[in-house]
This record gives C-alpha cells, structure tokens and sequence, in this order.
C-alpha cells in the first residue's frame, strides 16, 4: 500500500512517519502483470523504485517513508500477508515511534487495504491511548466499494466512529504526480485520487 488516499492528512501533521506495509523486496521473480502496466520491465527493481517514487512524493509532503518488508499480494500468489503478522508489525512501529495519532485506510476493496484495516483494528483495541482514523481509500471507492459499506462493517464489529474535518492540501495533486509508475497503471482510476477523501476518527468508547 502506498499513501495515495491521505495526503491532506500528512500535510496537516509535518513530520509525519508514513507507513507502507507491503514494502518487501521480493525473491527473484517472473514479471507480474501489475509491474508490466505501471511500465516495468523483466528484470527492474520494482520495489526499489516505488520506493524512490514514494520518497520523492513524501518530501513534497514535508513527511518520512518506512517501509515495512511484508510482500505485496502480487508477490505472493494473489494472497495478502496475514492479519496477525500486519498487526504485529503495526504494532511494534506504534511501539517504537509513539505517535499521538496513527491513521489507517478504510478498507475500499482491495484486499491488502482489507488486511491493513482489520490489523490496524486489532492494534487499535490493544493500545487505547492512541487516537486512531481511518482515511477513504479515495481511487477504490470508484470501484464500487462505497465507504458507507465499510463504516456498517466497522460498526458490526463494534466499531464507533465519527467524521473528522481535513483541510483539503494543495500539495495532493503534485504529491500524486511523484507515484509516476503507478498513476500509469492506475489509468483513468488515478484521477480519482485527487479528488477530496473522507476522514473518521474512531470514537474514545471503543
């Protein structure tokens, strides 16, 4: 996961840690057809240049990258890493940094977003001292998997959450525009990643 759906967020807290959490590089490998759409060839550190994307768009953001060595779902067979080694890797980076506040995606369809959501949860209960949000996964929202959705699920679980206002950040679009291997791959979707995302923060009673 990259930090597309929050940049108004970042740029509301300088210095922020961003955390991707299917950073890994992974063993030699067949090129996947995700690697081939963003323009990749056989052979190319993919992962090393994500990377580099993602430094360059958190500059703009006045924040800092930590990538975390979980494989991406392409990488592994189409299944995403386990909730309970997520969540285990969340939490020692909430452990080790001590933030006031940690963010999380909302969880719109994609499956790594899905686990990341469900680990971030799970962390969340365990260290109730931490604020906690969770951010529209603005370019899957597009894809039929309505926020609202995920809210219902959020609340079946017991869940509380409440809308939280973020100013909107001029510094989204040019942001975005580092991530150039994947608004190539994302096509039309990309452009639905500059649009306003929604924010909730989880309400103190849960």
């Amino acid at each position: 996961m990259w930090p597309w759906a929050g940049p108004a967020l970042v740029a509301a807290h300088p210095g922020a840690v961003v955390v991707t959490v299917a950073a890994g590089k992974p063993p030699p490998h067949p090129l996947s057809g995700w690697d081939g759409k963003c323009g990749f060839a056989e052979g190319d550190d993919v992962i090393g240049l994500r990377r580099k994307e993602d430094e360059e768009a958190l500059k703009h953001l006045g924040a800092q990258a930590l990538w975390l060595e979980l494989l991406d779902r392409q990488y592994m067979g189409g299944v995403p890493p386990s909730r309970v080694e997520v969540a285990q890797a969340i939490e020692s980076v909430v452990k080790a940094t001590a933030p006031d506040l940690v963010a999380s995606p909302l969880g719109l369809g994609h499956p790594d977003h899905l686990v990341t959501v469900a680990a971030c949860r799970d962390v969340a209960r365990r260290m109730p001292g931490v604020t906690w949000i969770f951010y529209e996964d603005v370019i899957y929202r597009a894809t039929g998997s309505p926020a609202e959705q995920a809210i219902a699920q959020l609340a079946a679980e017991g869940c509380f959450v409440r809308p939280l206002s973020v100013t909107a950040s001029e510094c989204k679009r040019a942001a975005i525009e580092r991530y150039t291997s994947q608004v190539k791959g994302l096509g039309d979707l990309s452009r639905g990643a500059c649009l306003p995302a929604r924010y909730w923060e989880v309400d103190s009673r849960t």
